[in-house]
């Protein structure tokens, strides 16, 4: 049996996705791949909505959060805000603190977003902060969070603004430029249904200016910025547009995946992903079941569902050994308390909800949690009816 891909990333993969990476490998070079390569990256400016630099990293996403985090730490001690609404939220802090930070933590209640004023009185009590991190949609706890008015905050007081954008891009409302963003980190196999293996990130002048005023060197050599831009304007003429040897079908893939989220149109995209995720939110509901995150909170690509204490890995078994369907567990503070639903890419879409929500009454019937299937795919099909 198949296994179908309910998890929040990887995703299951575009069929013209896997199609384009049949095809025979490119080399890393040459003047053909030059220009697929800077149209790929014209493509994530599209999504991330920016004209600053826009690089793709054959790296995982936390990796690409720690270049920024090499970026701009000089030295042990010096200050950072992290925003933390989960897991992810906190892995950024131990990070930060790896490297010598001290961090001011932001940790907001369980299924809730950024309490903007816990923001403002943390900068006001603390000027010396360098830079404010946060993750825009927390798969752990399904909480999206409100990084507009964050970044208001971070421009008021002069922060640079970091934001893990690994589990929203492509998939919710995201406004690099507009919203005043310095450091992005998107991803191909969440809400673009492409593979694994590169990360997209966005850099703002005023970051990279930032980091040019350092008195001593970052202490790598890849993962220096300023080297990383000077590498690539001394190789680009020769269709060479990155330091090092890249995956040429990985990011042949991404941008197939990346050209299709441009023609169905960002706007059309997102409300796809919130329609679904209010769906799935009502189906859950029908089954007698609360969702971990507030509805003001509520992620549109990601839902954590509470469940009946003792549970929680039986219903994971269960989807996977008779219908083939993975959904993932809790993690961190949520560990064996809740599931987790990812509806992102080709999954966040009425044929693939119409497999997951029966095949979940019918483990909940048996497990005695409910005592009829039905009320959830109805509840769910009413919002998805709606014009």
């Amino acid at each position: 049996m198949r296994k179908v891909l309910f998890i929040p990333g990887p995703t299951e993969v575009d069929p013209d996705v896997l199609v384009e990476l049949s095809k025979p490998v490119m080399p890393h070079y040459g003047l053909d791949w030059g220009e697929l390569y800077n149209s790929a990256c014209e493509a994530s400016k599209k999504i991330f909505k920016t004209k600053e630099f826009v690089a793709l990293l054959p790296i995982p996403g936390s990796v690409a959060i720690e270049m920024s985090i090499l970026n701009i730490l000089e030295k042990v001690g010096e200050e950072v805000v992290n925003i933390t609404n989960g897991y992810f939220g906190d892995y950024q802090g131990e990070m930060l603190r790896w490297y010598g930070a001290k961090v001011l933590e932001i940790r907001n209640d369980v299924g809730q977003g950024t309490d903007i004023e816990a923001l403002k009185e943390t900068l006001d009590l603390n000027p010396r902060v360098k830079a404010i991190y946060s993750v825009h949609n927390e798969t752990s706890t399904g909480v999206a969070d409100n990084i507009i008015e964050i970044a208001k905050i971070a421009r008021k007081y002069d922060k640079l603004f970091i934001v893990d954008t690994i589990s929203s891009y492509g998939g919710m409302e995201l406004e690099f430029d507009a919203w005043g963003i310095d450091y992005a980190v998107g991803y191909a196999s969440k809400c673009l249904s492409s593979i694994n293996g590169i990360c997209p990130i966005a850099v703002s002048k005023r970051f990279l200016e930032r980091v040019k005023k350092r008195k001593t060197p970052v202490k790598s050599y890849y993962f220096d910025l300023q080297n990383y831009i000077r590498e690539v304007n001394k190789w680009s003429a020769i269709g060479h547009p990155h330091p090092t040897s890249v995956p040429t079908s990985v990011i042949r893939a991404f941008h197939i995946a990346q050209t299709k989220a441009l023609e169905e149109g960002l706007e059309e995209r997102y409300l796809r992903h919130r329609r679904v995720g209010e769906a799935y939110r009502a189906a859950f509901r029908a089954m007698r079941l609360d969702i971990l995150a507030k509805e003001k909170w509520a992620s549109p690509v990601v839902t954590a569902v509470k469940t009946p204490e003792g549970i929680e890995d039986k219903i994971r078994a269960l989807l996977l050994e008779r219908f083939g369907f993975m959904i993932g567990s809790g993690l961190g503070l949520t560990e064996g308390k809740v599931v987790r639903v990812g509806h992102m890419g080709i999954t966040a879409s009425p044929q693939y909800m119409i497999q997951l929500v029966p095949a979940f009454e019918v483990v909940l019937k048996d497990l005695g949690v409910v005592d009829k299937v039905g009320p959830g795919i109805e509840a769910a099909m009413k919002i998805l009816s709606k014009r």
